[in-house]
């Protein structure tokens, strides 16, 4: 025979326990986690900083040690970011901007660094190698003088842009920062 003296309390406590759960889950929702690494062995220690464009204060910006090669960023606050090392440590890796949206961002800092693991964030790396394609195809026509060529290829640049801030949206962080940094002109 079972006693039914406990099962009150059993109940109460997985009760308990779910809420508990779900209170926990909820509360994360909305949090970006940004895991990081570095490729560089001359890091160990160093800082890196996550830098709100825009709100580039002491109060706003955060700062962790790297260890192991790897960093790791959390909070709520939603905005367009750089990822950056110390002054010092600038040729030991590429800036890299980063979206702050709820979610696990992943990048690696490095020569060519890159991220992504949320929608805006991979986002921002397409446009991110695109940029890299047109740097690599403008630079060099623009330095031949064949001015008009270069100017094509930027053009052709900024319409993918703005494409991609067509589809982002201006309510998104990366599609007003798109639609910012090349405003689309007036249809």
């Amino acid at each position: 025979s079972v006693s039914r003296t406990g099962q009150p309390m059993r109940k109460a406590f997985f009760l308990l326990a779910a809420l508990s759960a779900v209170l926990i889950s909820s509360c994360g929702r909305d949090q970006y986690r940004i895991h990081g690494r570095v490729t560089s062995n001359d890091l160990e220690d160093m800082q890196i900083f996550l830098v709100p464009l825009g709100h580039e204060t002491a109060e706003f910006v955060d700062s962790v040690h790297i260890h192991n090669h790897e960093f790791f960023f959390k909070g709520k606050e939603h905005w367009m970011c750089e990822i950056r090392l110390g002054k010092r440590q600038r040729d030991k890796g590429q800036n890299l901007l980063v979206v702050t949206e709820p979610g696990d961002i992943y990048v690696t800092i490095g020569p060519d660094s890159r991220g992504g693991g949320t929608p805006q964030n991979d986002s921002l790396q397409v446009w991110k190698d695109l940029t890299m394609q047109r740097n690599a195809v403008f630079g060099p026509l623009y330095d031949a003088g064949m001015k008009e060529q270069a100017d094509s290829v930027h053009q052709l640049y900024k319409e993918r842009t703005w494409e991609m801030a067509r589809a982002l949206g201006e309510d998104s962080i990366l599609g007003a920062f798109l639609m910012n940094l090349y405003p689309m002109p007036q249809e």
